[in-house]
């Protein structure tokens, strides 16, 4: 059994310096309070073991590994963990008793792990762990495991037994035997739509077989019958012939007896002529010689007109004949070229049937030559077959062991590689993140130095700005201070007599009294009265001057409800004795409206219009001011008042005052005039002293207007100082943002590379053991081959089938080879057909058409020349003619003697005209027959050989016209039948139609294997299915065993488990149903959280009944939530487990502490965690 014997950690976590705990075989405890780095030691296990997960080594990076240093330790370069395995079982593959596992991590984050020194990639060593059951396992419960494990969903435990017990095995059988059938049932599908694409297919080579044969007997049948018709033509056309050479014959005969006439006639009148001449040389002068010579010349005309119109007739005749030659001639040629290149495509078809029929023939002999060779092997070779047979199936194991091996090494690989992928990603990703995050940084570099530039430059504008505004309000201040000593001095006398005036006209009299009724109004002594008119309203700007003067005091009015209050007001003020008050009896001014505007020039409105107030106490306003205009100025003020209208300027100038009511207590004024100023002074002083106040206000005005600008400007150079201050924090803090990422990506890409290198690495590997996997697989499904046909070749049944299967090919290529023989006879006949018949025939009528032009050529010259001497002979003839009656006419006195030789040679030229006359009908009827002659000869030579091209050398004898008319009426039928076959026939159906139907038959026979296959697959995955349900039930009830028993052990209560759908498992969850003492049974979802985590400690230790039995367990902390009594309950449990097993637990229970074999201590100092161990008895006692 493989233990831990000692565990070496330096520069790990918080252990700086090297730390070395030694282990024993029975319970190890490690005690310490928190922080003081006791998980780290789980962790520093995990990590050795090849743990790459850093969540599951509790750190954010694998650089966080490594000791960070304090105060007094400098930071580690480098991580390392050394684990010492006891051997001595030998479970480890390696001839050693103690196995030394090291894990090296740089501070580039980059793993060496090392076994006994030698180097080794992780898959290498989870390899070697995996054969101790090391890795893998639940041997190694982490800290918070059991609460996780308490809140599993009752889904996620069934999962996790499924994984455990190696459920997915199954599942994989059963995908892979799903995939076979998807597969089997595809290829069915595909089968059935082949299959009935082939049944169709092979319906329609039937139809096109049938039509093919009805199209051969229609054309052998109208072959037969165009054979009758042309030899039944033959056979007129001989008879023809031979009429038309006996009537040649006669007429020839007859045309030759009336030219030995006509010779005889001009032998005669040459005779005659020779007679006239010597008659003329003695008797006659000079004229007489000259009309002989007319005579005679004139009869060689006539006899060379008649000669030159036989000529023209029988050439224009020749013409029409050789033109009508010609036409048939070339007709012939088409039909002879249309049947070569019928002849020729229906050779090239036939050849090509051929061709397809001898490869079908060349494979059907070397299959059967293959079948024969295999009879004769299998028959002389069972006893080898047998031994190599043995020999590859054991080949086959140690291939499919060595594929085993392989596959597990290339899946660790392929983890790791994707492990490293992800990292890459993660480090591409953040390189991304870190390079847009330099650019953003860059951009906004240069947008806050832009920013900074600008604002530098308002900052120096507003200090220049600043510096002027005060030299401007220095100036002002020093202004105002002079003129207000002025203006002080002047409003104190304006003032010391305006405000006695003031307190004897007004203050001491009517002010008063107002106050002496709102008091009484306040006290509710006096009721109706609603307060000051001024105190009611609302003056728009710039006219309350306007206003003011137009009230008249009215504005001091106090508004009351009805005369019975103005009443009560007035006995008061008698009573009182304090003065007069102007009263506004609401009640009394409902009907008092607002003057409307007249439209005048110069007139802004009524007074009424510039006041603003609730409706309530709008009739008031209207009585105060209804009746008052406000002009623009004083001229527009008069022109209106000289209309009748009561106006005020804007400046409180007031014209045409209307009538006022007064009551109450009338007190008789002082009189001041003596002792104050008149009211005219004090007015011309008051309106100077105004007007310089006014002044002087405009004048502060401008200066507070500078403060205000100071101010402002000395905000916004506070808030540019601000600026440039945020500004250059701002480029600061992007300038070291900027240094940092450049760093970062300096750093990832270093790891880019290295993780790249790694990669590429494990993909050679993968790649090289992937290939291995291919040959592996090829060279099994090789040997599978051999081996399955090396089992046909024992099978008797084998030779039987190979014989069965020879017969029928046998009888394949003998039905094959007739086919061949038959194509070769028609590519035989047809190459005779062309060869001696169409190609012959070809060039015999393509030399007569060229000889037919040549003549017909000949015949247009001589037709040409004929006519041109008829026209020039007749034009002669008729000048010797007048010539020769002229001389006649001179000479008739004298010589009566040449009469009788010119009416005996006339006699002469009469008769052969006659002769001429019916030697041209007859020369005609000869050419015409000589025409047809040779026109019936063609046709018969062009019937003989179309009669050949039927097949029949020579014409039928034994037909007659009565058999040709009896068959007539059909040949129409026949020939559109014939002709719409053509047109839709498949010369190679009947080639086609044979392997067709065989491979109709052979799909036949593979679907029905299909189905079979699809059957035998259904019943595996239902095997498969019903052998997952065995093992998923039988590790349940392994697991409610073991489960029951750890829970009674530990609480002493009940508790099992039990599925949710029990019929159909895997469709549901597991439950965990438990009892403790003393409390009623409960699912462990309702149980509290201590009670879940003693539940979780008892499920964790029946999983571990379920996985292969580990040689140690590390238990954090499982006895976190547990009370005193389950802790030692706990405690007494693992005690007796460790005699089986190394159980190493780290714990803070005392209860837990108390059952150690060996106990050890650890503390935290400055960061630094420090080990102690005491010893076995120590602990005990």
């Amino acid at each position: 059994m493989v233990s831990i014997k000692r565990l070496e950690m330096v520069g790990f976590k918080t252990f700086a310096r090297k730390t070395t705990i030694s282990f024993d075989k029975g319970l190890n405890v490690i005690v310490g309070p928190n922080g003081s780095g006791k998980t780290n030691i789980v962790d520093a296990i995990n990590f050795v073991f090849g743990e790459l997960s850093v969540r599951a080594l509790r750190a954010t990076n694998f650089s966080s590994l490594i000791f960070h240093g304090n105060s007094e330790i400098p930071k580690s370069k480098y991580a390392s963990v050394t684990i010492h395995l006891d051997n001595s079982s030998r479970r480890i593959p390696i001839d050693s008793d103690v196995v030394t596992i090291t894990r090296y991590l740089g501070s580039d984050g980059t793993s060496i792990y090392r076994v006994n020194g030698k180097r080794y990639s992780r898959n290498d060593l989870l390899n070697l762990l995996g054969h101790a059951s090391l890795v893998g396992g639940m041997n190694i419960i982490s800290q918070g495991t059991t609460m996780k494990i308490a809140d599993f969903s009752p889904e996620d435990r069934r999962k996790n037994v499924e994984s455990i017990i190696g459920i997915a095995e199954y599942d994989r059988k059963k995908e892979e035997a799903q995939v076979q059938l998807r597969e089997a049932e595809l290829n069915l599908k595909l089968a059935l739509g082949k299959f009935e694409e082939v049944k169709k297919r092979l319906i329609e080579l039937e139809k096109e077989r049938n039509d093919l044969l009805r199209f051969n007997y229609l054309k052998k049948e109208l072959r037969k019958i165009k054979a009758i018709e042309t030899s039944l033509k033959i056979g007129e056309l001989k008879q023809r012939i031979k009429e038309v050479e006996e009537e040649l014959k006669a007429k020839e005969e007859k045309l030759q007896e009336y030219r030995a006439k006509r010779e005889s006639l001009e032998a005669q009148r040459s005779a005659k002529e020779r007679e006239w001449q010597e008659f003329t040389v003695k008797v006659t002068d000079k004229g007489g010689d000259r009309l002989l010579l007319l005579q005679k010349e004139i009869g060689d005309l006539n006899s060379e007109i008649v000669g030159l119109k036989t000529t023209i007739s029988t050439a224009t005749t020749n013409i029409k004949s050789y033109e009508n030659m010609r036409s048939k001639k070339i007709e012939n040629l088409k039909s002879l070229r249309r049947q070569i290149t019928e002849n020729r495509k229906e050779l090239k078809r036939i050849e090509k049937s051929k061709e397809e029929i001898e490869k079908i023939l060349s494979e059907k002999k070397k299959r059967r030559n293959e079948i024969l060779e295999k009879i004769n092997e299998i028959k002389g070779s069972l006893e080898e077959n047998s031994a190599k047979l043995s020999s590859i199936e054991e080949e086959i194991k140690n291939l499919e062991r060595e594929l085993g091996r392989l596959e597990v090494k290339i899946r660790a690989e392929k983890e790791s590689c994707l492990i490293l992928e992800d990292q890459l990603n993660t480090l591409q990703n953040r390189r991304q993140a870190f390079k847009n995050l330099y650019e953003s940084f860059s951009e906004r570099l240069k947008q806050v130095n832009s920013l900074k530039e600008k604002e530098q430059k308002a900052f120096e504008t507003a200090i220049q700005a600043i510096n002027r505004i005060k030299s401007q309000i220095e100036r002002v201040e020093n202004e105002i201070k002079n003129a207000e000593k002025t203006a002080k001095k002047a409003r104190i006398s304006v003032t010391e007599f305006a405000s006695r005036r003031d307190l004897a006209d007004a203050v001491l009299s009517e002010e008063k009294a107002l106050e002496h009724l709102e008091n009484l109004s306040s006290l509710k002594v006096l009721r109706g009265i609603h307060g000051r008119l001024k105190q009611k309203i609302r003056i728009s700007h710039g006219y309350r001057k306007a206003v003011e003067a137009a009230a008249e005091g009215w504005l001091q009015a106090l508004i009351v409800e009805d005369m019975n209050v103005v009443k009560a007001c007035a006995e008061t003020l008698k009573r009182a004795k304090i003065g007069r008050v102007k009263l506004l009896p609401l009640s009394n001014l409902k009907n008092v409206k607002s003057i409307k505007n007249p439209g005048l020039p110069g007139i802004l409105g009524p007074a009424t219009s510039f006041v603003t107030c609730s409706a309530k106490y709008q009739p008031a306003v209207n009585f105060v001011l209804g009746d008052t205009l406000v002009a623009a100025d004083e001229k527009s003020a008069l022109m209106a008042s000289e209309r009748g209208f009561r106006v005020v300027t804007v400046e409180g100038e007031v014209f045409q005052p209307g009538l006022r009511l007064e009551v109450g207590f009338y007190r008789e004024p002082i009189d001041l005039s003596e002792i104050l100023p008149s009211e005219t002074t004090i007015k011309s002083i008051s309106e100077t002293v105004n007007s310089f106040e006014r002044l002087l206000e405009n004048r502060k005005s401008d200066l507070k207007r500078l403060g205000n600008e100071l101010l402002r400007l000395e905000s916004e150079k506070v808030a540019h100082e601000d600026n440039l201050r945020f500004f250059e924090r701002d480029i600061l803090d992007l300038n070291q943002n900027l240094e940092r990422i450049h760093k970062n990506i300096v750093e990832i890409d270093r790891k880019i590379r290295s993780l790249t290198h790694k990669i590429e690495k494990s993909r050679g590997w993968i790649a090289g053991a992937e290939a291995r996997k291919t040959e592996i697989l090829q060279k099994l499904h090789g040997l599978r081959v051999e081996a399955a046909n090396l089992r046909k070749k024992l099978k008797p049944e084998t030779i039987t089938g190979l014989e069965a299967e020879n017969t029928k090919l046998e009888a394949e290529i003998g039905g094959l080879q007739r086919q061949l023989d038959e194509l070769k006879t028609k590519i035989s006949m047809y190459n005779s057909n062309l060869e001696n018949i169409l190609l012959p025939s070809l060039d015999t009528v393509r030399r007569e058409i060229l000889g037919i032009g040549e003549n017909l050529r000949k015949q247009k010259i001589e037709l040409k020349n004929a006519t041109e001497k008829l026209e020039k002979a007749r034009e002669r003839l008729r000048l010797l003619e007048r010539e020769k009656e002229e001389l006649s006419a001179q000479m008739m006195a004298k010589r009566e003697e040449h009469k009788k030789f010119v009416d005996f040679i006339e006699e002469i030229n009469r008769q052969i005209k006659k002769l001429d006359g019916e030697i041209e009908p007859i020369n005609n009827a000869v050419n015409s027959l000589k025409q047809e002659l040779l026109k019936n000869q063609l046709e018969l030579e062009h019937k003989l050989k179309e009669l050949k091209a039927l097949g029949y050398e020579e014409e039928l004898s034994d037909v007659d016209r009565e058999e040709y008319e009896a068959l007539k009426p059909m040949v129409n039928s026949l020939q559109k039948e014939y002709e719409s076959l053509a047109e839709r026939v498949n010369m190679n159906a009947l080639v086609l139609y044979e392997p067709q139907k065989k491979n109709y038959k052979e799909l036949s026979v593979r679907i029905n294997q299909i189905e079979a296959e699809k059957r035998e697959i259904l019943k595996f995955i239902e095997t498969v299915e019903n052998e997952k349900k065995e093992a998923f039930f039988e590790a349940l009830e392994k697991l409610k065993a073991k489960f029951s028993e750890t829970f009674n052990a530990i609480t002493g209560g009940r508790g099992w488990l039990q599925l949710q759908n029990p019929d159909e498992p895997f469709s549901g969850g597991l439950d965990i149903i438990v009892e403790f003492p003393g409390k009623p049974l409960m699912p462990v979802t309702a149980a509290s959280g201590g009670e879940k985590s003693v539940v979780a400690v008892c499920y964790i230790f029946a999983l571990q009944s379920l996985a292969k039995s580990s040689p140690f367990y590390i238990f954090d902390e499982i006895d976190a939530h547990l009370d005193p009594v389950n802790t030692q309950r706990l405690a007494e449990l693992l005690a007796r487990e460790s005699k089986n097993s190394q159980i190493i637990v780290i714990s803070f229970k005392e209860a837990m502490a108390e059952k150690a074999d060996r106990l050890f201590g650890i503390y935290a100092k400055n960061g630094v965690s420090h080990v102690y161990s005491l010893p076995a008895v120590r602990v005990k006692t």
